[in-house]
């Protein structure tokens, strides 16, 4: 069900970042490609694959539950996600299969995959999607739904080829990003905002300032925005110690979450570490993990999440420590703990898809495994966002006219949306921040991994501190 095309990588060099907001996108992209939860992640895999998920033997349909929203006010061991259980509703679609004989309605679909570093679950979840859109959602107004794919695999220049292949198509409504951390300013500087793009979680607030953008589960602004609001409004801290690599990236975004927790009356200690080092001890002691009220490691690669977690278990840390992003819990480092990842509590921009706890997770793993995505990626967060953002456009379309949608159609129902986001936040509302109007979804949730590949909820959405609203 794809139109595919994998942009060979070009010899010409990526776009120089200028500009503080911009060093601050590259500082959180990697957080932002782990800052959804799930048990394990498989981001990293070079696979370019996009092939449609395999059929499985049907399994019996979620119940559906009311739509209700959760307020935003923290709570203690709280279970419920989004409420949305009952994808019919959800998407405005009809039961039963679209006709095959009907001419195709097209999404374009971009992703980084295919290099050293790449997320193709993102694909095979935006796949599965498609096909129980087309099996069980009757398509769209019966019409079969179709992506058309164009790949990136390392350089910013790929995005124009992705750019031409949605421009230069007329049956390619509205344009949806899996994960890419380079390409997107490219595509957008070709497509100039004549289709509507749709994201999860963007890696660039520049993004949420572009022309007919809608970004439906978090930027970095959101993100260093919600561990200020769990940190300071939740745990009540006054003092916090941050450890970080020290490459200008990860500097950028620490300065950033140091500014916004002191702009709270909170005192940071932060100390940067040599990134090619093993052992935290000193780092972490620096930073003051023994006499502090919380700890953030601002770690982004498993060798890292090791060392730190084995530094917090020498020194017998006893305060919380608050990780952005679901790489600390990967398979990866919990075989470098000798079989268990950390037990540290987790920020993320979506429902954690290991909380079996959650009517919608419980909801989404039967109904993925319906359409045939294999267990190993229900569990990777880059599938389970894409799985959402795909039925999510499903809505726009029928909302908007179903195969007769327009682009236009599409972009003021992507901007009226007002959620609850499918395995995503309570509360949808575009154009709610100065200078970034298209930030549409910006609550958080935090996680506590409780061992094994088990995870609860300890907040209900939270809202960012420090976005400036309009």
């Amino acid at each position: 069900m794809s139109a595919s095309n994998h942009v060979q990588p070009s010899n010409r060099p990526g776009r120089q970042r200028r500009g503080a907001t911009v060093a601050i996108a590259v500082a959180a992209a990697l957080v932002m490609a782990a800052c959804s939860s799930g048990g394990s992640s498989t981001s990293g895999s070079t696979s370019s694959s996009s092939s449609s998920p395999s059929s499985s033997t049907p399994t019996s349909s979620s119940t559906p539950t009311s739509n209700s929203s959760p307020t935003s006010t923290p709570t203690s061991d709280s279970t419920p996600g989004s409420g949305v259980t009952d994808l019919l509703t959800y998407t405005g679609g009809k039961a039963g299969a679209a006709d095959a004989s009907l001419s195709p309605v097209t999404l374009g679909w971009f992703n980084m995959q295919g290099g050293p570093l790449g997320f193709p679950a993102g694909t095979e979840g935006a796949q599965a999607a498609v096909k129980y859109i087309n099996t069980e959602l009757g398509g769209i107004d019966g019409h079969p739904l179709k992506l058309s794919t164009c790949f990136v695999v390392g350089n910013e220049q790929e995005g124009n080829a992705c750019g031409l292949q949605f421009a230069n198509d007329n049956a390619v409504k509205a344009v949806l990003y899996g994960t890419a951390i380079v390409g997107d300013q490219a595509l957008q500087a070709v497509l100039k905002g004549s289709k509507p793009i749709l994201m999860a979680n963007s890696i660039s607030p520049v993004d949420a300032g572009s022309k007919n953008v809608y970004i439906y589960n978090g930027n970095p602004s959101s993100i260093f925005g919600g561990l200020t609001t769990y940190l300071v409004d939740v745990l009540k801290v006054k003092t916090v110690s941050l450890i970080y690599p020290q490459d200008a990236q990860s500097q950028a975004g620490a300065e950033t979450l140091t500014a916004a927790l002191k702009a709270s009356g909170v005192t940071v200690k932060s100390v940067g570490f040599d990134p090619s080092t093993t052992n935290l001890t000193g780092a972490a002691t620096a930073a003051g993990v023994l006499d502090t009220d919380a700890v953030v490691p601002l770690v982004s690669f498993p060798p890292a999440c090791v060392a730190a977690a084995n530094a917090f278990k020498t020194l017998n840390v006893k305060a919380p420590v608050v990780s952005t992003g679901g790489f600390c819990f990967t398979p990866d480092v919990a075989q470098g703990l000798g079989g268990e990842a950390p037990l540290w509590k987790q920020l993320s921009t979506q429902s954690n898809v290991a909380d079996s706890n959650d009517p919608d997770v419980q909801a989404y793993i039967q109904q993925s495994a319906k359409a045939g995505l294999a267990t190993n990626l229900q569990n990777d967060s880059n599938a389970a966002l894409a799985w959402a953002l795909v039925m999510t456009a499903a809505r726009f379309l029928n909302a908007s006219g179903g195969a007769a949608a327009t682009t236009d159609g599409i972009a003021t129902a992507a901007a009226a949306f007002t959620g609850p986001m499918l395995l995503g936040p309570a509360k949808i509302a575009c154009d709610t921040y100065h200078t970034q109007s298209g930030l549409c979804g910006f609550q958080t949730r935090v996680f506590e991994h409780t061992g094994g590949n088990a995870f609860k909820a300890v907040t209900d959405w939270l809202d960012p501190t420090g976005v400036e609203p309009k």
